[in-house]
């Protein structure tokens, strides 16, 4: 069984065909998806998204405010999120569920059970005129999963030495989504205990330092993802990603660490079990 531990299954571009892309991720030999948040509007449409899990294909969501969303004001839509998880705090001397801070979030929304924080971290690519606010943000969702126990879904683009930097001596759970960085950086993640996330990027031709990097450590601390409809694996580049391509991932670890794909998969999947507490 594969898992897909970072896909937004609720993006607008799968309108059209969710159901269909579903069933193709069950053929596929996808048996579970792990949802990342991003903001509000996403917020909305996990919880009808998760009604449709079902035994062949197990749905799984996280909360959490993706840092290009991060602008002053996070913390109300934070303070949400904090009273969905079932710990809500006072807020400016007010219990938040007495605030009108849930406006625009449906009633199923404020229900969701979740498995995990995310997608947060810190962008320095699309963003760099808050970057304070965007580690301010990060760094309390953080110490919250520490709190609450629940892995981290962690976004670092231009900003892994940033996040190592900031995060030194928090002991939080988590997995480095759509790793890039160095064969030093994924070792000090590895000490941590921590997990790199792996999806179509590996598979780009321009990509031979991942590759490099990834056949050194093995496969220990690796789970795969999606992202899609971001980022499709060769030979589908350019088009709009979804689980089922997954398999294109897998046939690219299992290349490197020199097994099978559907060993690499299984492998990846015991470690997104271990990292999410979630039985095989």
């Amino acid at each position: 069984m594969l898992t897909d531990t970072h896909c937004h299954l609720y993006a607008d571009a799968f309108d059209e065909d969710r159901t269909e892309v579903m069933q193709r991720a069950v053929s596929a030999g996808i048996g579970r998806i792990f949802l990342p948040n991003v903001d509000l509007e996403s917020w909305n449409k996990l919880p009808d998204l998760l009604s449709q899990s079902t035994t062949e294909l197990s749905l799984y969501s996280m909360l959490g405010i993706h840092p290009c969303s991060v602008d002053e004001g996070w913390e109300v839509l934070w303070h949400q999120m904090k009273a969905t998880l079932g710990h809500g705090p006072e807020f400016e001397g007010e219990s938040i569920a007495n605030k009108d801070s849930y406006n625009g979030l449906n009633q199923s929304a404020r229900l969701l059970n979740v498995v995990g924080i995310g997608e947060i971290g810190i962008d320095l690519y699309w963003r760099q005129d808050n970057i304070a606010l965007q580690q301010e943000a990060f760094l309390t969702q953080v110490r919250e999963s520490i709190r609450l126990d629940l892995p981290v879904c962690i976004h670092s683009r231009e900003s892994l030495d940033l996040i190592l930097d900031c995060t030194k001596g928090l002991p939080f759970r988590g997995v480095y989504h759509c790793y890039g960085g160095s064969l030093e950086q994924a070792h000090s993640i590895m000490e941590l205990g921590q997990y790199m996330g792996i999806g179509g990027t590996v598979t780009f031709k321009s990509n031979q330092a991942l590759r490099d990097v990834l056949k050194s450590i093995g496969p220990d601390r690796v789970v795969m993802e999606t992202d899609a409809p971001y980022l499709a694996p060769v030979p589908h580049r350019g088009q709009r990603n979804e689980p089922a391509m997954m398999t294109e991932v897998a046939q690219c670890l299992g290349d490197l660490w020199g097994m099978s794909a559907e060993e690499a998969g299984e492998r990846c999947s015991r470690n997104a079990a271990d990292l999410w507490r979630i039985p095989l």
